[in-house]
């Protein structure tokens, strides 16, 4: 059972996906009966995937030609390095994401048949426990949530590409494919960014579900209750499995994800400061959509560690909503049992992301994590005042030595 807003976003999201080679292979996401199907696996979207990816590297040969020269960049080093950096970066990007998609193809066709499985076999939980009308709302909460993300992340590049246009000092064919070429990886990183969305939106719906299949189990009077509770328990240990299983093959993708955005914000502010000291010319237009390229893309940047953390929190605070079975007056010893099962199974499997197996990422690394941003660009601001300052005392002192030779 799949709503139509939710199935048509994930519709969205698979297309951008098979557009940029993100996938293994073809799927079909329906919303009637069967949610996912696995089609045939198609040799020519694999070479197509393939030249994708050589194209998007070779498409870096075209953003370097004199942007450094005839640019505005050309009177900042920490500009120009800033520049070398991302373009550095989308290298680490572009061979982390197609070279795990090359190596790891066939783990990654193995982890779509045994998601198809799952579903297939949890999905008779969802049928007997869960209201319909009850899953079809959250269905549809999480359709909202997840088309709110996909207009952050197109607002962010429309606003990208306004200021990038305006700041072209010359408008010609050669600056136009530069540009071109740099809009191009803005939506693969777009790409990647919304595939990596669908996918915490289905985990969250799954862990979701199982809080609704318990909530609804607690209002039943069955004889045999702890049958349906070993089915959840069983569905609960297999989604986290499933999760960890996705966390771990798209690791080094997540983690140039990461890495990107990171970088791109320092990028970004840093250049909010040179708009605002005057060192980068600009009018009306490029102030509103500057401001409207902060605000986006830290929204999304948030937004994002929201829907990390609300998987996260899903799956590890299941064992609140079993809490409720204490109120019972009488429980079977059958029942007790898997209370008690279920209760250990929770308290030795809870679910945790680490940005390359190594930075565990929670609510207080996302605060850290902004907050290195701002340092970081505080620190590349002392970089220009003493470029300023330099000039002014080397006047100073020329001015000084003149006027003590005419004495």
């Amino acid at each position: 059972m799949l709503h139509p807003k939710l199935g048509r976003v994930l519709n969205v999201v698979y297309c951008h996906a098979v557009v940029f080679g993100l996938v293994s292979t073809t799927l079909r996401i329906r919303s009637h009966r069967k949610c996912i199907r696995l089609e045939k696996l198609s040799r020519t979207y694999t070479f197509y995937s393939f030249f994708v990816g050589i194209f998007l590297f070779l498409n870096l040969y075209y953003v370097v030609p004199r942007i450094v020269q005839d640019s505005y960049m050309k009177s900042s080093i920490v500009l120009q390095w800033s520049f070398f950096a991302m373009l550095l970066l989308r290298v680490v990007a572009i061979v982390g994401c197609y070279g795990t998609l090359w190596l790891e193809r066939h783990q990654i066709i193995r982890l779509y048949k045994n998601s198809l499985t799952y579903w297939k076999r949890f999905g008779h939980i969802m049928k007997a426990l869960v209201d319909r009308k009850e899953l079809l709302d959250l269905q549809a909460s999480l359709a909202r949530i997840m088309v709110r993300k996909i207009a952050l992340l197109y607002a962010a590049f429309l606003c990208s590409t306004v200021l990038q246009y305006q700041l072209l000092s010359v408008i010609n064919k050669q600056s136009l494919l530069a540009l071109s070429a740099r809009l191009t990886h803005f939506l693969h990183l777009l790409s990647v960014k919304m595939a990596f969305y669908g996918i915490l939106v289905l985990l969250h719906h799954q862990f979701l579900v199982i809080h609704l299949a318990i909530n609804a189990l607690h209002g039943r009077k069955a004889q045999k209750k702890w049958k349906s509770l070993r089915s959840v328990a069983s569905m609960h240990l297999q989604t986290l499995r499933l999760a960890r299983r996705i966390f771990g093959l798209y690791d080094v993708i997540n983690a140039t994800m990461f890495i990107n955005i990171f970088m791109s914000a320092i990028n970004i502010l840093y250049h909010a400061v040179q708009y605002s000291n005057s060192t980068i010319k600009s009018d009306g237009w490029g102030i509103l959509f500057g401001n409207g390229l902060i605000v986006f893309n830290f929204w999304g940047t948030l937004m994002l560690m929201e829907m990390l953390d609300n998987v996260l929190t899903s799956c590890n605070n299941t064992g609140q909503q079993l809490r409720q079975f204490s109120d019972l007056p009488k429980v079977g010893s059958r029942m007790q049992k898997e209370l008690d099962v279920f209760a250990m199974q929770l308290r030795r499997n809870r679910l945790f992301y680490k940005i390359g197996g190594i930075v565990e990422l929670d609510k207080p690394a996302c605060l850290s994590y902004i907050g290195s941003i701002l340092s970081n660009v505080v620190i590349l601001m002392q970089f220009d005042l003493r470029r300023q300052r330099i000039p002014n005392n080397d006047h100073q002192y020329f001015t000084h030595f003149f006027n003590k030779t005419e004495m």
